[in-house]
């Protein structure tokens, strides 16, 4: 086995260890572990019973052996979660995975497709089992399979916030370096093309204050010695590229000033995405976002605690816990974290409802009414205020206050009032204010992070322009090169050369360059290059965290089939142009 294999196979046990090693102390008794000083985030002892019994039945589901029992095991999984509000267990579904790919080694290719099934329903929608299942359709000899569950994996990831959020960011990082290798290669066709002439006017102007060897020998160090600098091939094509200027038609002129500004741009463009991706990847903006999709992992509340101490007076992330600990039926914790938001804020109606709401749980109907009645001063127009109220009056027992809040609540939303009175679990109607504060918590993080790197404002702000005022001033240097050039001496006509049909095919650009048809000579290089470089996008980017990796052999065929397509046209149409 081979050792990429090896890990992508290793990464969902592991995850799954990570799961039970949380799992552990949170289950243990209060008198062993404080589940604050486990998790982040306090946890009472019927919480903590929840994920103990979920860590019982997944080692149960382990050792099943037949489809049905696996199915009413995943079931009973995903009943026990729903009750602490999660309806996803990523962690569960990876190790299904590695259940899945161990059965497909031992070549019980029936074990291994009901484990698929039981990470499907475990985590639905996932790219990871997708990918799973096509190279368990390879080792079946299904190549039909193989390629529709590959291409269901990749739909998958455009379908989910987090995988194609750093899809994208990928693909800006592999089209910036796409166009930067694009730029050094566009210099070395124009030194190809050019490079003669420019060697015998330096020659030509060292010749005249020492001997021709000499004169040959400096020519060479001064074009050369970028080499002897940090990332020399970079600044070698810099140093060139203002040599270049003065021998360049107006269009190569302009992809050449458009290189330097990208040159200038990019490190700008690279500094701020990494700062947003590293906000994304944070583990408090995890846990949030796995929040949202009602996802438990392995750290989850260690990273909500986290957000906690990095935000400890924000009202936003006391809402956002304390609807984490409503959702775990945790209302004392709640309703201490709900007074705090509303001693900041008031009139917070989401914190006024859910306050209200654990009043008519515990019985005070009294503080229930006046906290449904503040939300319903604050938003006259809130049907669930109005709803609620009729709820609380209907037990004090005041059935025409009862019956004009109903009436109320139907004339403001008929179809959320008739959905809560048909619903007859749902006593109450508690809002999701917290979650919904989820993108201002993520700018304060962000806020944050940047006071954290730029405490010297004046020397950050220049460290960030730095690169567009050298780009600024290659444009000075360039401009200054071509006027002394022609004080020196006119421009002369270049004579074109014949490469052959090979060499034309092989060097995309360089008679666009010959011609002076600088942007044609760029985008030349453009195609060839990017399927080139295809197979590295994953390595130039932002690794995407799922379970398992697919690995980028379908890139790999994508490039090595349309780099020959796009040189085998090429001969075709050289070919053609000799006829």
């Amino acid at each position: 086995m081979s050792r990429s294999v090896a890990e992508r196979r290793l990464r969902p046990a592991a995850a799954l260890a990570l799961l039970l090693v949380w799992l552990l102390p949170a289950a243990l008794p209060a008198d062993t572990t404080s589940s604050a000083q486990a998790t982040g985030v306090e946890m009472t002892e019927p919480v903590r019973r929840t994920l103990k019994q979920l860590e019982e039945q997944w080692l149960q589901w382990i050792v099943k052996t037949d489809r049905q029992s696996s199915d009413n095991g995943v079931n009973d999984l995903l009943a026990t979660a729903r009750q602490l509000g999660i309806t996803r267990l990523p962690d569960l579904a990876s190790g299904a995975i590695a259940r899945a790919l161990q059965a497909a080694d031992k070549g019980d290719f029936r074990r291994a497709r009901w484990a698929l099934a039981a990470a499907e329903k475990l985590d639905p929608g996932r790219p990871d089992t997708a990918f799973a299942g096509a190279a368990l359709a390879r080792r079946e000899g299904q190549y039909g399979r193989v390629l529709t569950a590959t291409v269901q994996g990749y739909a998958r990831l455009f379908g989910l916030p987090l995988e194609r959020y750093l899809w994208l960011q990928s693909l800006l990082i592999w089209s910036l370096t796409l166009l930067l290798v694009a730029g050094v290669l566009y210099i070395a066709v124009q030194m190809a093309a050019k490079g003669g002439e420019l060697y015998r006017d330096m020659t030509g102007l060292f010749g005249r204050w020492m001997p021709r060897p000499a004169a040959v020998a400096v020519t060479a160090l001064v074009l050369l010695w970028p080499l002897a600098l940090p990332s020399g091939l970079l600044w070698l094509a810099v140093f060139w590229s203002l040599f270049l200027w003065t021998y360049s038609s107006a269009s190569e002129r302009a992809v050449l000033v458009g290189l330097w500004l990208l040159v200038g741009a990019a490190p700008l463009v690279v500094t701020e995405q990494r700062r947003q991706v590293a906000v994304t990847l944070s583990p408090p903006v995890q846990a949030m976002e796995s929040l949202e999709q009602h996802r438990l992992y392995g750290g989850l509340f260690s990273d909500l605690g986290a957000l906690r101490a990095l935000l400890p007076e924000s009202p936003a992330v006391k809402h956002l816990l304390a609807d984490v600990h409503r959702s775990l039926n945790q209302w004392d914790v709640a309703r201490s974290l709900y007074r705090q938001v509303l001693e900041k804020e008031p009139e917070n109606t989401a914190a006024l409802m859910n306050l209200g709401a654990y009043f008519y749980l515990k019985g005070d109907f009294g503080q229930a009414i006046q906290h449904f009645q503040k939300v319903a001063t604050v938003d006259p127009k809130n049907a669930a205020a109005q709803y609620n109220l009729s709820q609380a009056y209907s037990e004090s027992y005041l059935f025409d206050e009862q019956k004009r809040a109903l009436n109320q609540a139907r004339e403001l939303d008929y179809a959320k009032v008739s959905h809560w009175v048909s619903n007859s679990q749902q006593r109450v109607v508690t809002l999701n204010g917290g979650m919904a504060r989820i993108p201002e918590i993520r700018q304060e993080l962000l806020d944050t992070w940047r006071r954290q790197e730029g405490k010297d404002e004046r020397l950050a702000l220049f460290r960030r322009g730095l690169p567009l005022l050298v780009s600024a001033l290659l444009v000075v240097v360039a401009v200054a090169l071509h006027f002394a050039r022609r004080a020196e001496r006119p421009e002369t006509a270049r004579e074109a050369r014949s490469l052959g049909r090979w060499g034309r095919a092989l060097l995309p650009g360089f008679r666009s360059a010959e011609e002076g048809e600088g942007l044609k000579s760029y985008t030349a290089l453009l195609l060839p290059l990017g399927l080139f470089m295809l197979p590295f996008f994953q390595g130039v980017g932002y690794r995407i965290p799922w379970g398992y990796d697919p690995g980028n052999v379908a890139s790999w065929i994508v490039a090595i089939t349309g780099l020959v397509l796009w040189f085998g046209a090429r001969l075709r149409l050289e070919r053609q142009n000799e006829v």
